[in-house]
């Protein structure tokens, strides 16, 4: 894409919950010229290191961070585990701030930067049967908020985006339901990673460079609740 020649760009969980054997099919899809696949557990500070430091070698100071990466562990806040509880915190909440922490200085080398950091509707709403998650998104979001007005000088942009229900395994519990079933909502269907992906792609680029603590929102309409068939527009005379 245009808009990202000559930039440097991270995007964690590209392949999917440490999906490694999707590594080499995205690297040959992408061009072994253009991206770097490598393994990333967000939660460790020295492979963040690692990981920027093999950017800025192969291509420069990192330009753009996507923080993607996320899991869901179900239970409800009264019985859930509380290592479940901390195993999602570490990977949503933890995992994010420290891919902005390590991004921070080779930005600030480059002159600036953009972070995008993907949350969900679980960070605008409650997420019943799924408390770690929806609490590791509020958390998100108010980690954005801040690093947003904390790095604004540095020229470093911070944008939140909450896509709705995405169909990937994310979206489904260990048995393949649907965490949210979505045949109420405005749009009776799952986004697809594709059209996700035009969303991502203008809000870490050039063309939403006024942006900076945004959060915006594309979910189908799941927010709204339940929408009704028989619901139709009023007349007008």
């Amino acid at each position: 894409m245009d808009r990202f020649t000559d930039r440097t760009v991270i995007v964690t969980g590209a392949a999917g919950a440490r999906r490694t054997d999707r590594f080499a099919g995205l690297v040959d899809d992408l061009g072994h010229d253009r991206v770097i696949a490598a393994e990333l557990d967000v939660t460790d500070q020295e492979q963040w290191a690692a990981a920027v430091a093999a950017a800025e070698e192969a291509s420069g100071p990192v330009s753009v961070l996507v923080d993607n990466a996320a899991q869901a562990i179900g239970g409800p806040v009264a019985d859930l585990p509380v290592s479940d509880f901390g195993k999602v915190l570490e990977t949503n909440l933890v995992g994010t701030f420290l891919g902005i922490q390590a991004v921070v200085p080779s930005m600030r080398r480059g002159g600036g930067g953009n972070i995008l950091n993907l949350n969900s509707v679980g960070g605008l709403g409650p997420a019943a049967g799924l408390v770690s998650y929806g609490a590791s998104e509020w958390g998100v979001r108010g980690l954005t908020l801040t690093a947003a007005e904390e790095l604004a000088r540095d020229g470093i942009r911070v944008n939140g985006f909450h896509p709705g229900i995405i169909e990937t395994p994310l979206a489904h519990d260990p048995a393949g339901n649907l965490w949210s079933p979505v045949d109420d909502c405005a749009v009776p269907r799952l986004a697809t990673v594709e059209e996700i992906s035009t969303y991502v792609a203008f809000l870490t680029s050039d063309d939403a460079r006024f942006a900076t603590g945004t959060e915006l929102l594309a979910d189908g309409g799941f927010m709204l609740g339940p929408v009704s068939d028989t619901a139709t527009m009023p007349a007008t005379g």
